[in-house]
């Protein structure tokens, strides 16, 4: 289980040098310091800087906090555990919540939160994201993209906390671990449509049972699995209408 320590921001570092060194690694499993990416710009290209995601905050992943507690107690001007409380002469200590951590886990790979590839569309939204931020763009309350930053809020830690995300973009230095992550992302889009036959290919006669289109054979010209669509033309006297059908409606002859 996860749980803060808060001591004075600027002093984390210290904190979690102390602590792995006067502590039980097999009290303590990890101690890390949650961190971000930001891009700034510098003489006219644009740079990743590190920042603390949480200034004054620790994390300890254990499962015996009393232990944490006292070594935390033989580290001068720590400041407090997280969570605890007193009832009866007796401490208790509070973890971060299940949400928070799967949250956090969400964002992070190995304690840093990395930048997302973003991609603008020509009406100035996103339209493509990969990483951290992806799967949580339909949140965003703020998006400066020419500041290469997306603002979204979360509840954490039992209050509404705004998350900075730091933005990549084509026109910026490579990073082996996005481009891998981009080509990871497109190869899975390709397996699940290989994967997912529905039995109609390109080319196969169909007709559309819903009766839409009375009783009408198409051929096929493009075949969507992923999302159950079939692409046809459908003519209307001179004119050739493209017209999409739901899978679940046809049948193929």
């Amino acid at each position: 289980m996860w749980y803060v320590i808060q001591t004075v921001s600027g002093e984390e570092q210290d904190l979690k040098t102390l602590l792995e060194s006067i502590g039980d690694s097999e009290v303590c499993r990890k101690c890390f310091i949650p961190v971000f990416e930001e891009v700034r710009r510098r003489a006219d290209r644009y740079n990743i800087i590190l920042r603390r995601l949480f200034p004054g905050y620790v994390f300890v992943d254990t499962d015996q906090p009393r232990a944490v507690f006292r070594t935390l107690r033989a580290i001068p001007d720590f400041t407090r555990l997280l969570g605890m409380e007193e009832e009866g002469g007796e401490k208790n200590f509070i973890p971060v919540e299940p949400e928070d951590e799967a949250f956090l886990n969400s964002l992070m790979e190995d304690g840093i939160m990395h930048v997302s590839y973003a991609h603008l569309s020509k009406s100035n939204r996103i339209d493509k994201v990969v990483g951290p931020l992806a799967r949580y763009r339909n949140h965003i309350t703020k998006l400066e993209f020419r500041r290469r930053t997306a603002i979204v809020e979360a509840e954490m830690f039992g209050k509404r906390r705004k998350i900075q995300f730091g933005l990549w973009t084509d026109g910026d230095p490579r990073l082996p671990w996005l481009e891998r992550q981009m080509a990871q992302e497109q190869a899975a889009v390709l397996d699940t449509s290989v994967e997912m036959d529905i039995g109609i290919h390109t080319g196969d006669r169909i007709v559309d049972e819903s009766g839409v289109y009375g009783d009408k054979v198409f051929v096929a010209d493009r075949v969507d699995a992923v999302h159950r669509s079939i692409f046809t033309t459908f003519r209307m006297g001179n004119l050739k209408v493209r017209v999409e059908l739901n899978a679940d409606n046809v049948r193929k002859l």
